[in-house]
């Protein structure tokens, strides 16, 4: 639950010469109208069960008592917002001072009774619960008074513990129906964010399938599985969005490591190439993991396809690690031929290297490539 801004009322306590500060909520939620009206049949039930003339359930303030609900019950002479200022030794003030039942048999019987501010209603005995808040807030009481004395028996008491928890879990329930409808609200702006996302990520995969089209000279075959992998590194992403329920932000390790073994035996060599991987325990934005994750099919795609021709055992190795600060830094190879000599990744015809260069621009890092025992890729960005 959220964590409340308490005010303070000061009550007027039996016997006491100094006032009771009491934490009184300034945040909690309104009180819905069907729980008032089942509060409002509690205390008719109550007063009528008990045949007194008043059933009360108040409420509190930092400044005022309120009667929050009055019984609809003969010779009530209280309604629904009366108030009165706190301090003058109301019977409810001492309920609230000490958090616990209090049980006035005969008002007679106490000097302080005997003058109590709401003496000249003819009020001769009262019982009394607090009521609270599941964080101890006090919310106000549930009480009974009579004309008579002596009228509230030990079932009696007992009744009115039972109808203090059926309203205290009452305002419980209320506090977790705020929780779940601020749950509820944030989802509602999170789902529109990606529903956004989609959008942008569908956007890019017609931009790849529009580039991938001038490229006459592949086969429909070829072309139809460069799309299956750009379309799978992103597919990924959304899929562990649904299934995990995260906010925005995808583990990385595990998103690599299911994105390269889906595309490594996609290829039918899966049990041909060995694949290492070094991956810290990052999470990443999703406007980071999907250009990330097209970036890393780009690269297994040039490996398997024209790196092994003439290599007996396979090998494709990748870290990513954090640098200091919020950097990440992206390093990948193959054992395989290299790239070709003279080899310069702005002046090519391949599409796949020229998504990389993209990519990595749009990660906001710069391509390193190089020959070292075959094709090395490393690039430094800021998450």
């Amino acid at each position: 639950m959220a964590k409340s801004h308490s005010k303070y009322a000061f009550v007027r306590v039996i016997n006491e010469n100094e006032t009771r500060i009491v934490p009184v909520s300034t945040d909690k939620p309104d009180i819905p109208d069907d729980v008032v009206s089942k509060w409002q049949k509690i205390v008719d039930i109550t007063a009528r069960i008990m045949g007194v003339p008043t059933g009360l359930i108040t409420r509190f303030t930092d400044e005022v008592l309120e009667v929050f609900i009055a019984s609809d019950t003969k010779g009530n002479p209280y309604k629904r917002f009366d108030k009165d200022t706190l301090g003058i030794g109301m019977f409810c003030e001492t309920v609230a001072g000490q958090r616990q039942q209090m049980l006035v048999q005969d008002t007679n019987e106490s000097d302080y009774w005997r003058t109590n501010p709401h003496a000249a209603l003819g009020m001769k005995s009262y019982m009394g619960v607090p009521i609270e808040w599941e964080d101890g807030e006090l919310f106000g009481t549930f009480c009974l008074l009579n004309d008579k004395t002596n009228s509230f028996t030990a079932d009696f008491q007992a009744l009115l513990s039972e109808f203090k928890d059926i309203i205290e879990t009452d305002l419980k329930n209320i506090l977790i129906t705020r929780e779940l409808e601020h749950r509820l609200s944030a989802n509602e702006m999170y789902i529109r964010e990606v529903h956004h996302r989609v959008k942008n990520h569908f956007n890019l995969l017609i931009s790849l399938i529009n580039m991938q089209s001038r490229e006459t000279d592949k086969d429909i075959e070829s072309v139809m599985e460069d799309l299956e992998h750009r379309v799978r590194a992103i597919a990924i992403v959304h899929e562990k969005l649904q299934v995990t329920g995260q906010t925005g932000e995808i583990s990385l390790p595990e998103y690599i490591t299911q994105l390269c073994e889906l595309h490594i035996a996609g290829t039918g060599n899966a049990d041909d190439i060995s694949l290492t991987l070094d991956m810290a325990p990052i999470t990443l934005s999703l406007s980071k993991t999907v250009p990330l994750g097209i970036l890393i099919s780009e690269l297994l795609s040039n490996s398997i396809k024209y790196a092994f021709p003439e290599t007996a055992r396979p090998e494709i190795h990748m870290s990513i690690q954090r640098l200091d600060g919020d950097k990440l830094a992206v390093n990948y190879g193959d054992n395989g031929k290299g790239y070709p000599d003279n080899f310069n990744p702005q002046n090519t015809d391949s599409l796949g290297m020229t998504l990389i260069s993209i990519l990595t621009k749009q990660l906001g890092g710069v391509m390193e490539i190089w020959n070292n025992d075959g094709a090395s890729y490393r690039t430094e960005f800021t998450v």
